[in-house]
This record gives C-alpha cells, sequence and structure tokens, in this order.
C-alpha cells in the first residue's frame, strides 16, 4: 500500500462516512469509494461494512486501520528526524494535557515556547487525563494528572497539595454549606469523600459537581458553597474573606501527582526534547 491509502482508510475511520472523508481528502466521494474497494481487494477483508449512515469498522479493519495509523506516525517521525538535521528546531509538537495544566502552566510555558522556536507548529489537546491517556498514541507528550500511562517514560512534574476553602462569613454553617466537587478520577474523589466523612461525620454528598476546577473555584469565589482545591489554583485567593486549610487523608497531607508521560524515543526530536526541558525548569 501506498501512504495515501493509509492516510485515506485513517481518514474514512475518523470521519465515519464516504461524503467527509472526500471533503476532508479533496478528491470526489466516487474515487475514495473506487480507492477503498481496491485497498479492501488488497488485504482480501472488508474494512468497513456501509451503511446509509455511517461506515462501521470491521474487526480485522480494526487491525489494519491501527496498523495505518502507525506507518503514518513513523513517516511523520522520519520526516522531522530528516528536517531536524538542518539545525533549526521546527517540525511538529503534539501535547495533550489536562485541563487545570492547560489552564494554568501551559500557557506561559508556550508563550516561551514559541519565542524561542517560532519554526515549531503545535497541536494542542485539552481535556480530562482520561481522555489524554486514552489518546495518548496521537501526542508527543502527555501531561496527565492522578494516573501514569502504561509502557511510557513518566515524570512527576507536580505533587501538589490541597486545601479545603469556605467563606469565613460563613464559618459556623459548614454542615449545612453545599459542598461543590470537581471532575476527577474516582481514586481521587474517593479520598475526598473519607477526609469529608471523618471532617463532617455525614455522608458526601455534593449538592454541586462541575466538569471543570476553574467552574469550580468561580462558584466558590461567589460564595455558592465550599471546596477543595489543588494548591495549584488557590494563589489568588483573599484569605481574609476564605479560611484556606491543607487537607490531611489520615496523617498525611493529601496529595496528587501530574505526569509527564512519553516514549523515550520522541527524545530525538529536537522540538521535543526542547519542550519537555523547558517544562522542567517550570516545576
Amino acid at each position: 500500500m501506498k501512504i495515501d491509502d493509509y492516510r485515506l482508510i485513517v481518514t474514512l475511520a475518523d470521519a465515519e462516512t464516504l461524503r467527509k472523508a472526500a471533503a476532508l481528502l479533496y478528491i470526489s466521494q466516487p474515487a475514495v469509494s473506487q480507492r477503498l474497494k481496491s485497498i479492501e481487494q488488497e488485504w482480501g477483508t472488508p474494512i468497513f461494512i456501509r451503511t446509509k449512515k455511517k461506515l462501521i469498522v470491521t474487526t480485522n479493519g480494526e487491525r489494519i486501520i491501527q496498523h495505518a495509523r502507525q506507518i503514518l506516525k513513523e513517516e511523520e517521525t522520519l520526516r522531522e528526524l530528516i528536517h531536524s538535521s538542518e539545525g533549526i528546531i521546527n517540525g511538529k509538537l503534539s501535547i495533550g494535557s489536562s485541563s487545570l495544566i492547560g489552564q494554568t502552566i501551559l500557557p506561559e510555558v508556550l508563550g516561551r515556547y514559541i519565542e524561542l522556536y517560532p519554526d515549531v507548529k503545535i497541536q494542542l489537546q485539552v481535556g480530562s487525563s482520561s481522555q489524554i491517556i486514552a489518546n495518548h498514541h496521537d501526542f508527543h507528550v502527555s501531561i496527565i494528572r492522578g494516573a501514569e500511562i502504561m509502557n511510557m517514560n513518566n515524570e512527576i512534574f507536580l505533587e501538589d497539595k490541597h486545601y479545603f476553602i469556605y467563606p469565613k462569613a460563613k464559618a459556623d454553617q459548614l454542615e449545612m454549606l453545599p459542598f461543590i466537587e470537581f471532575q476527577a478520577d474516582t481514586a481521587y474523589l474517593k479520598e475526598i469523600e473519607l477526609w469529608y466523612t471523618e471532617q463532617f461525620h455525614q455522608l458526601y454528598i455534593p449538592k454541586i459537581r462541575t466538569d471543570q476546577i476553574a467552574t469550580c473555584k468561580a462558584l466558590l469565589l461567589s460564595g455558592v458553597g465550599m471546596t477543595v482545591l489543588p494548591e495549584i489554583v488557590i494563589g489568588d485567593i483573599d484569605k481574609n474573606q476564605f479560611e484556606v486549610k491543607l487537607l490531611s487523608a489520615g496523617q498525611q497531607p493529601l496529595l496528587r501527582r501530574t505526569y509527564m508521560s512519553y516514549d523515550n524515543d520522541v527524545l530525538a526530536l529536537p522540538q521535543v526534547e526542547a519542550f519537555i526541558s523547558l517544562m522542567k525548569q517550570y516545576q
């Protein structure tokens, strides 16, 4: 198969329809259909089941698409290595980051990175750590909280403490004050639940759940309720108005690790090695 054939079946898998794939590839739909037919004949097995609504990947198709993605990734890495030998740091840098790091540290790091390496094209995806882990093969570097990625190099980037925060004006209403919870992994929320049960001697039932720490913090600052926040986001909280107490799990402070995860092979790419080195300066 040619590289363009691998690119076609990956695009079909992502687009899920012949029409969308044709638009992305700037070729006609009949041409896409004919090329797909030839590719399937070459492999001797259907890659997709055609339906009126979408393309459904077959079992063998999953294996072929995975192989195609790997081939395309290897080709891109080779091209970047060839370009890097010219002595200029350029190429592409792909990063997957947890929302918290994407909202706090990364803007400053990437601002500096762009100043130093203006020829690098950056692709950044920000989301939950579970989303980044699930798609980590798409990134040169994954920045995640709470868990390591199997078979990858996982470096501890941060290890931040957590704090119980509430409005001082409502200190006498804590048992009635709504608890605000932000989306996180199950093990982490279990630790908060255990702490809450010990602290208040009642069931942990958050009155408000948000998908982002930023929203959780905004609700806290508006006086809506109380919450637990990581050290990385509390620097601007007015301690004259809010009580900020170190949170402990048992006899130890509740700590949460942030990891930089990557395959050691990507360090051969100067733009990736430069990014990792710059990140370490912000630890």
